[in-house]
């Protein structure tokens, strides 16, 4: 919905705002869960979510005025949640280099002289 139908039809313009607020804030939970799961527990593995690909939410214009904290506070927590995703999955391709030099190095033979 463009500005001018914003100002047309308000009502349907924040009902468009408040859900497409509640998608997100809905995945920043699945990805603020799924951090702690990893962090508490070394043994979890997660499962690969199967669904559809996320779609761009259809609002357009700025956001009303009574969504303006909650949008701040909701951008913050996606922020701190995609630098603690990049922190994890560096640390996961640490991990790997460092099993593949592991792997690579029981590879090799060893020879062990001894006394006849």
């Amino acid at each position: 919905m463009n500005q001018a139908g914003a100002a047309a039809q308000p009502s349907e313009w924040i009902a468009a705002w408040a859900e497409a607020l509640r998608t997100v804030e809905g995945d920043v939970l699945l990805a603020e869960d799924l951090l702690r799961r990893l962090h508490g527990d070394p043994g979890f593995v997660p499962e690969v979510p199967v669904g559809d690909s996320w779609t761009s939410p259809d609002v357009t214009g700025p956001v009303p005025e009574q969504f303006a904290e909650r949008a701040r506070r909701l951008l913050a927590r996606q922020e701190e949640v995609g630098a603690a995703l990049e922190e994890a999955m560096h640390h996961v391709r640490s991990q790997t280099r460092a099993l593949a030099k592991l792997d690579r190095a029981e590879s090799r033979p060893v020879f062990l002289d001894t006394a006849v």
